[in-house]
C-alpha cells in the first residue's frame, strides 16, 4: 500500500497554513532553496505521521502524540492541523460501511454532511483535524454546531442518527450532531515503514553494523543477497537486479558485483579485471548504496536526502528509473537538483521559505518548473530547453509530424522530449546550421539555440527532374553533418505524404464547396480544388492539417514517410538518452 498524500500546519517552518504534500506517486520530489522547509517535510513523515494516524482516529481522539519544544512553530504558535486524504473509491466504500442497509435517503444525507466537514484537493476528500496543541488531542475539524443546525432539520439529523450509532428513541439536535460527528470519521490507514538516508554516505568499513541504510553494513548486506540462506532463495532474485543495475551505470555487460568470502570489501569484476569498488569514484559508492537499500526493503516509504550528491545527472536518471522500474517501494526525494524536473511520471513539490514561513506547491505547469528554477538559481540556458528542436516551416507541418511522431510513439512528448519551431517566410535564408563559419556573421544559427536539431521542408518540386533551390540544398548539406538531419519531403510538400484521395476528403469537409482536387499526383499541390462554380481556389492548410489529425490513421507506406519518421523518431531518442530497441 502506498502513501496518496498528507497535509499538516504549526510543526516547525510551517505555519497556519496546511501544506499539503499529495497527490503521492510512486517517485516524487520536494524542491526547493537551503533552509526552506524540505527536511522539515521528511521528519514530520519519517518522526510523527503514523503516530499522529494512529492517535487521530474520530471526535474523541485516543491519545495525544511526542513532538518536542523544537517541533513547535516559531516564533508565533501556529494552528495545529493534520490531514488525510480518499480517493473516490474510498469514500463509497466508507459511505457503505457508515449506511449499512444501504438506505438511499440516509446516504444522501451524510453525503451533504460530509460535503460541509471536508475539502476538495487534489481529486480527493481530505479530513482535517486539529489539536489546541502539538501534544494535545487530534480533533475532527468541523464548523460549529450553529452552522452545522443549518446543513439538516431536526428529523433528518434525528434519522442519521439513528442509522449511524444505531441508537433508537429521543435527544436533542446537540446530542444528535455530536453523536454523528463522534461517528463520521473514516478510520485512517496503517502507514508503510518510513525509512531515512542521509545526504551522508558511503561505503561502511568491514564489520560494521547495518544500522540504518547510508552504506554502514552494506558488505554485510550485499553478501546476504548474495548467499541466502534455504529459505530465503528469493534475495538472488534482487541481488541480480543489482548486477544489472551496475551494468547499465557503467554501460558494461561484463561488470559483476561480488563480496568475497572474507567480507573485507565489495569488489567489481570487469573487462577481465577485478577492483575494489572504492577504486570506481565516489558516485559510484552513492548509486550503489541506495540501489541496495531500495532493493533490501519491500513495500516501505524510502526518503531520501539529496540524490543527486556526486551524481552525474544521466546517472541521477539511470538510478531514478531502477528504483521506479525493479523495487516495490514509494520514494521521497528531496532535492536541489533541476535535472530531476523532467523525470516522467514523477510527483514535484516546491518549498519556499517566506517571511519564516513554509509553504508547499504542487508543480504541474512549465510555469511552476521555470520558478522552480529561478528559486535554485539557474538560468533558462543552463536546462530550460527541449533536448531536440524539429524546425519545420509553419503549423500545419507541425500538426502533421505530431501526429506521425505520436502515433509512432505515443510516450513522446512535444515540449519535453522535443518541440517543434517554426521557420518559414523569409527568414528561411538568413538560417544556418554551421557551428563555426567566416559566414556565420550574416546568419542566424540554430544550433545556438539548441544543438541537437533538425530540419523539414518541402522539395517545392512540380515535376521529377525539377532542382531544390539553392538554400534548401545549403541547409540540407548543413544539417546533415550532425547532430540532427534535413529531411526534404520526397514530394511537392508534405501533404503529399497523405493519399490523395484521403486529402480530398479532408478538403471537402472544410470546404463544403470543394467539388474534387485539381490534380492529385507525387507533384501536385494537393490543397488545389475546384469548387460548385467550377473555380479553382486553395484550401486553408492548417484547417486541413487537424482535420486529418483528428479523423484518420497514420498511413507510413506513402512515399518514404515510414523512413522519415523512424529517423525522427530515433532521432528524439538520443537526444533524450532514451534507451529503446531502435523501431
Amino acid at each position: 500500500m502506498s502513501l496518496k498524500g498528507f497535509g499538516f500546519s504549526g510543526y516547525r517552518s510551517f505555519g497556519n497554513e496546511l501544506a499539503v504534500i499529495a497527490p503521492l506517486k510512486k517517485i516524487n520530489f520536494i524542491i526547493g532553496q537551503n533552509n526552506s522547509g524540505k527536511s522539515n517535510i521528511i521528519y514530520f513523515l519519517k518522526k510523527h505521521l503514523a503516530e499522529v494516524v494512529t492517535k487521530t482516529g474520530n471526535i474523541q481522539s485516543n491519545g495525544s502524540t511526542n513532538f518536542s519544544e523544537l517541533d513547535r512553530h516559531i516564533p508565533n504558535p501556529a494552528s495545529i492541523k493534520f490531514a488525510y486524504p480518499f480517493e473516490s473509491s474510498e469514500m463509497e466504500d466508507y459511505y457503505n460501511t457508515k449506511i449499512r442497509d444501504g438506505n438511499a435517503q440516509s446516504l444522501a444525507l451524510l453525503r451533504q454532511v460530509i460535503s460541509h466537514i471536508t475539502h476538495e484537493d487534489s481529486g480527493m476528500t481530505w479530513f482535517e483535524y486539529e489539536a489546541p496543541t502539538l501534544n494535545g488531542v487530534y480533533q475532527l475539524k468541523h464548523i460549529d454546531n450553529g452552522s452545522l443546525k443549518q446543513i439538516l432539520n431536526p428529523q433528518q439529523w434525528q434519522q442519521l442518527w439513528v442509522r449511524m450509532t444505531q441508537y433508537s428513541g429521543g435527544g436533542s439536535i446537540e446530542q444528535w450532531i455530536s453523536d454523528v460527528l463522534g461517528a463520521i470519521s473514516p478510520p485512517l490507514p496503517a502507514i508503510p515503514p518510513v525509512e531515512f538516508i542521509p545526504a551522508i554516505r558511503e561505503v561502511g568499513e568491514p564489520g560494521s553494523n547495518p544500522d540504518d541504510y547510508s552504506g554502514k553494513g552494506i558488505i554485510q548486506r550485499l553478501a546476504d543477497l548474495q548467499n541466502p540462506s534455504l529459505t530465503e532463495q528469493h534475495k538472488k532474485e534482487k541481488y541480480a537486479a543489482i548486477q544489472n543495475f551496475l551494468r547499465e551505470v557503467l554501460d558494461n555487460k561484463s561488470a559483476t558485483i561480488e563480496v568475497p568470502f572474507d567480507r573485507e570489501m565489495i569488489l567489481v569484476h570487469m573487462d577481465g579485471k577485478t577492483l575494489p569498488l572504492q577504486s570506481l569514484g565516489t558516485g559510484i559508492h552513492e548509486v550503489i548504496i541506495l540501489a541496495v537499500a531500495a532493493s533490501l526493503l519491500d513495500d516501505a516509504i524510502l526518503c531520501i536526502e539529496e540524490p543527486e550528491l556526486h551524481i552525474h545527472p544521466l546517472l541521477q536518471r539511470k538510478l531514478i528509473r531502477f528504483l521506479s522500474d525493479n523495487t516495490t517501494n514509494q520514494y521521497i526525494f528531496t532535492t536541489h537538483s533541476a535535472h530531476l524536473l523532467e523525470i516522467e511520471g514523477a510527483e514535484i513539490f516546491h518549498v519556499r521559505l517566506d517571511h519564516g514561513v513554509s509553504t508547499v506547491e504542487n508543480v504541474s505547469t512549465t510555469k511552476a518548473k521555470s520558478n522552480i528554477c529561478k528559486d535554485l538559481g539557474y538560468k533558462a540556458s543552463d536546462i530550460l530547453q527541449t533536448n531536440c528542436i524539429i524546425w519545420v516551416e509553419g503549423p500545419s507541418d507541425r500538426i502533421y509530424i505530431n501526429k506521425w511522431v505520436q502515433t509512432w510513439d505515443n510516450s513522446l512528448q512535444e515540449g519535453i522530449h522535443y518541440s517543434i519551431m517554426f521557420f518559414g517566410g523569409r527568414s528561411f535564408s538568413h538560417l544556418t546550421a554551421e557551428d563555426d563559419s567566416d559566414e556565420l556573421d550574416d546568419f542566424i544559427s540554430i544550433r545556438k539555440l539548441n544543438r541537437h536539431a533538425c530540419i523539414v521542408f518541402d522539395s517545392d518540386k512540380d515535376r521529377p527532374r525539377a532542382w531544390v533551390n539553392t538554400t534548401k540544398r545549403r541547409l540540407k548539406e548543413e544539417f546533415n553533418k550532425g547532430p540532427g538531419f534535413a529531411w526534404v519531403t520526397k514530394g511537392r510538400e508534405i501533404e503529399n505524404y497523405i493519399d490523395a484521395e484521403t486529402i480530398e476528403e479532408c478538403v471537402k469537409s472544410v470546404h463544403p464547396s470543394a467539388v474534387q482536387l485539381s490534380s492529385k499526383n507525387q507533384w501536385s499541390n494537393l490543397l488545389k480544388y475546384r469548387n460548385r462554380s467550377n473555380n479553382e481556389t486553395t484550401a486553408n492548410k492548417v484547417k486541413v492539417a487537424r482535420y486529418y489529425a483528428e479523423n484518420y490513421e497514420a498511413d507510413f507506406d506513402v512515399l518514404d514517410l515510414k523512413e522519415q519518421i523512424r529517423k525522427v523518431v530515433r532521432f528524439i531518442y538520443s537526444a533524450n538518452d532514451i534507451e529503446k530497441a531502435h523501431p
